[in-house]
């Protein structure tokens, strides 16, 4: 029996595309991956270090494959921004820990799993640039094919530790994302989501590729059925995406545009590089150039110096744009960050405080616009088949519906909407959709 290993992801879709690359190059080496941590010979934590509950997270899981080792004989590897980051000095944390890797030359895993046999070992690349273009893929989802545009950023946000952990912005060529997208969509996908921490800067550092706009005009061009991408960046969101947005059916009425602070003083700390005005020009011209489209965002709570005024400032502008759904998080520092260097002026239970507030407005808000759903009937994309027996899946905005039924997954269905909660709304099928 070959080897066997067991991937555990944390973080953002990038990291859960990453870990589709992982498992491809590990099975292209020969190596096996299963489904269960007490089924394997290697165990790879692909972490994040975005948020200081996921690396928490993290450590209390290395943590739990230590008593394992106890029993078998197992190995441990560490990888992603986790690995990049805190590099040799995890084996200071942990006797556990037998490789360390990190956010790149994935092709090289197979081999260090081997030196590993023998000793501990370390791959840490942030200078060493992988290729975009070589690694295969063993993708997870029956419906939905992630493809990266762009690896990196080249912003300096002042809490964000992503240029550190994977190296500036670098853009594919639009000649192997096509391609990519191409292969996807024969295989069956019925949905690619385009990836990058700022995918509306695609090309700045190649201006012969062309820009977003372009590519994303040209995917929707290969036929599949819906087109989602993410993260946006405020500063790069332009008229000429939003027509292409407009121009293609196939391209979903979400736009995911993280706002971080409604403060233009805490904008400014955070170096995000635009003011409140201008992040509501956006969201105005997005729902003029397509009406009906569903805006969701990212918020911090609690960055050194936010006042109680800033946050005011903060929840207005939640109560003007209405997003759909809201990603809000307390601030923490991340090593080698300038706000790390910050002093933390709001305490714990301030911060506490005002996620909650938040959260409450957020959930309000998301029920009183799901429930101007009921009554209509929305095409959803439906990606899988709950323990009910019900059906789990997408509308075009990217609101979640749980229907009754008969349909299989990855089909278009209609649903007329009957009911509805903050988080999803419910109905049952009434025909397929084209």
């Amino acid at each position: 029996m070959g080897t066997r290993v067991y991937i555990e992801t944390w973080g953002c879709q990038m990291n859960l595309h990453q870990s589709e690359g992982i498992a491809g190059v590990l099975e292209q080496a020969g190596l096996s991956v299963v489904d269960r941590l007490e089924d394997a010979d290697v165990v790879l934590f692909n972490g994040c270090m975005v948020r200081g509950k996921a690396e928490e997270k993290l450590l209390g899981r290395i943590g739990a494959v230590a008593e394992e080792k106890r029993r078998r004989d197992v190995l441990l590897g560490v990888g992603g921004c986790f690995g990049q980051i805190h590099g040799d000095g995890l084996f200071r944390r942990s006797k556990s820990i037998d490789f360390v890797f990190g956010t790149r030359q994935h092709g090289a895993l197979p081999g260090l799993i081997e030196t590993a046999r023998e000793r501990r070992a370390s791959l840490l690349s942030a200078e060493d640039d992988a290729s975009l273009e070589e690694t295969p893929f063993r993708r997870s989802g029956a419906v939905t094919a992630m493809v990266t545009i762009t690896e990196g950023c080249s912003n300096a946000c002042a809490y964000c530790i992503v240029p550190r952990a994977r190296g500036p912005m670098r853009s594919r060529r639009p000649e192997a994302i096509l391609a990519e997208v191409r292969g996807a969509v024969q295989a069956g996908r019925r949905e690619v989501l385009l990836l990058g921490q700022n995918v509306n800067a695609y090309g700045r550092d190649q201006p012969d590729v062309g820009g977003f706009a372009m590519l994303l005009g040209r995917v929707a061009g290969e036929g599949p059925a819906r087109i989602r991408f993410t993260s946006s960046h405020p500063r790069d969101m332009t008229q000429e995406i939003l027509d292409v947005m407009a121009e293609h059916g196939n391209v979903c009425r979400h736009l995911h545009l993280a706002l971080q602070s409604g403060s233009d003083r805490v904008l400014a700390a955070m170096n995000r590089g635009y003011r409140c005005d201008a992040f509501l020009r956006i969201v105005d011209a997005a729902r003029r150039t397509l009406p009906g489209i569903n805006i969701t965002t990212d918020l911090i709570v609690g960055f050194p110096g936010e006042t109680e005024a800033d946050f005011e400032e903060t929840l207005a502008v939640v109560r003007n744009v209405r997003f759909g759904s809201i990603y809000a998080a307390k601030f923490s520092p991340r090593p080698g960050t300038r706000a790390a260097a910050l002093i933390d002026t709001v305490t714990s239970e301030e911060k506490e405080a005002r996620l909650a507030r938040v959260l409450e407005i957020e959930r309000a808000m998301a029920a009183e616009e799901n429930a101007r759903c009921i009554g209509r009937t929305l095409v959803v994309l439906v990606e899988e088949r709950a323990k009910d027996g019900r059906y789990v899946g997408r509308a075009d905005d990217h609101r979640t519906v749980v229907a009754d039924g008969c349909a299989r997954v990855g089909d278009l269905v209609g649903v007329r909407i009957l009911g509805s909660s903050a988080s999803a709304l419910t109905g049952t099928m009434e025909s397929p959709a084209p």
